[in-house]
């Protein structure tokens, strides 16, 4: 694979957990919102059932988003972390991949816990009360 390639992935790893998050959290609300609203009680809103297709398309995705990170880590293994001198701008390259595909796989482990938790507590809270 080159490293053009191997480029285009670390950054669908590294970006693509958190725009997804912040999509679900952003598209749950308003799922929410349309459910308990009076503008939205016409539309027939199930809660539940689109919150558990949001949450399974978002974890899904990020899922996927932790596969290009791996596979970038698995495909520059034999680079460092870049803190042994260079002799090639390859080297540093490749070696720029591992370390932000290692922090992909963190970070996108991180992000999956929380669309699991949001997800599960827009399931069973009580979304539709008074204040």
């Amino acid at each position: 694979m080159s490293l053009r390639t191997l480029g285009m992935l670390q950054w669908v790893g590294l970006l693509l957990g958190a725009v997804v998050w912040a999509a679900q959290h952003v598209v749950g609300s308003g799922i929410t919102q349309a459910d308990c609203g009076v503008g939205g009680a016409g539309w027939g809103i199930s809660n539940d059932l689109w919150q558990a297709t949001l949450t399974a398309c978002a974890a899904g995705l990020v899922v996927l988003a932790g596969a290009a990170a791996v596979t970038v880590f698995a495909r520059t293994r034999d680079a460092g972390f870049g803190d042994e001198p260079a002799e090639e701008a390859g080297d540093v390259r490749r070696a720029r991949l591992h370390f932000f595909a290692a922090a992909s796989i963190a970070a996108n482990t991180i992000f999956l816990m929380i669309i699991l938790l949001d997800g599960v507590a827009s399931l069973y809270q009580l979304g539709c009360r008074q204040s």
